[in-house]
């Protein structure tokens, strides 16, 4: 007897096609969702994407819009460019979207649905919960809007999708959801994310973006949660141990509340020791990786921390925080620390600067690590929630609504 696919709608409204774009974690996330699942060896499932329509033209010369009745692109009605235009979007108009659509399952990835009763089950992904953690780092509308709605849609799915086990702790304690309705499925490292051993082409790179000979190197945006006034007094702590130790390069878009990080830089008078090299390109972050001495991530808090599997992946000797989900994105390669001691942070780097094998010894350890976040993992593990989802409300029709 044959069976139709399993019709899964996912909303990527927040996903960029243009070249160029400066595409946020969350759009990245969800474009590599896409790309795995469209790659799946299996005709069990079939997908259509909500995309932005201002996208749409940017869309159609890109890859994912070749992947066949695998994966269909669907621009929304309107452009859904701002923020207001976007919730308005998913929170009125999503649900009859899914209604014309005839999906069996919908999958919001970004911790929000449509308060709306929906014509099918319902899985969510909440990638963090630190606007619980750290209200006072978000602005007022953000906070209300985030707290409310991931809250009721975390009660609300059929399914949750956790990005790290820290996640599903979270979401189990401060939301009181029940452990058993969800799922964790780590995020992934994309394919190019891998060792660059070629001097020449580090050299040339270095050259291209007048990069010095040994750094050390943060990525990330620029907001409090990212802990870079600590990063700033460790590395200060550090060069007095040590006059020679390389320059640290504080890489990524400024997010919020970020004026005191360069304030503090400005006070320890160590502008030309700490350089702030704003947003860099996707293509080029492996090289990046793979061109540092070190990748300092000190962070207070992260939903899964996916640059430090990222400069693990490439090899590098990496430092990270002892909380929230970070040991589980570098597990036992990466060094941990206190977020809140600058003091054992600068120590540490200290140490791991003078370790002439550390190096050699992630080169293997960090790829060998990291495997167990590839996008072939994501994309099974999303599959088997899909139909789960779909046979836990309707028999497997996934036609009931919630």
């Amino acid at each position: 007897m044959n069976h139709r696919p399993l019709h899964v709608a996912i909303n990527a409204q927040l996903v960029a096609f243009e070249k160029g774009a400066r595409n946020s974690g969350i759009s990245r996330a969800t474009y590599a969702l896409l790309e795995s699942l469209s790659r799946r060896d299996s005709a069990d499932q079939r997908y259509t994407a909500f995309i932005n329509a201002a996208q749409a033209e940017a869309a159609h010369s890109d890859a994912l819009s070749q992947a066949g009745e695998r994966l269909r692109l669907a621009p929304a009605g309107s452009a859904t460019s701002s923020p207001l235009r976007r919730i308005l979007w998913e929170q009125l108009a999503l649900p009859s979207a899914l209604r014309r659509a005839g999906a069996d399952v919908f999958h919001a990835p970004v911790n929000v649905l449509p308060a709306a009763r929906l014509p099918c089950p319902a899985v969510v992904t909440v990638h963090d919960l630190a606007v619980i953690h750290y209200p006072q780092y978000f602005r007022p509308e953000r906070r209300v809007y985030q707290r409310i709605f991931t809250r009721r849609s975390a009660r609300a799915a059929t399914l949750i999708v956790a990005v790290s086990e820290s996640t599903k702790r979270d979401l189990v304690d401060l939301f009181g959801v029940p452990s058993e309705r969800v799922r964790v499925v780590y995020s992934a490292i994309e394919p190019d994310f891998v060792p660059v051993a070629d001097p020449a082409r580090l050299a040339a790179f270095r050259a291209r973006q007048r990069l010095p000979e040994r750094y050390l190197l943060f990525v990330g945006n620029l907001e409090p949660r990212k802990n870079l006034l600590a990063l700033v007094e460790a590395y200060a702590t550090l060069r007095a141990l040590d006059p020679q130790t390389p320059p640290l390069i504080i890489a990524g878009g400024k997010g919020w509340y970020y004026q005191a990080v360069f304030d503090r830089v400005r006070a320890l008078q160590l502008e030309r020791q700490i350089t702030f090299a704003g947003y860099i390109a996707r293509e080029d972050q492996p090289l990046w990786y793979s061109g540092a001495d070190l990748f300092v991530y000190p962070s207070a808090y992260e939903g899964f921390g996916l640059p430090v599997a990222e400069a693990l992946a490439c090899g590098t000797p990496t430092l990270t925080s002892n909380v929230s989900s970070l040991p589980e994105a570098g597990g036992a390669v990466a060094v941990q620390v206190a977020p809140n001691d600058p003091g054992e942070m600068a120590h540490a780097l200290q140490r791991m600067l003078a370790d002439p094998m550390l190096r050699q010894r992630t080169a293997v350890e960090g790829p060998r690590w990291t495997q167990r976040f590839s996008l072939e993992h994501m994309a099974a593990g999303y599959a088997a929630i899909y139909q789960e989802a779909a046979d836990h409300v309707g028999g497997g029709s996934g036609r009931r609504g919630r």
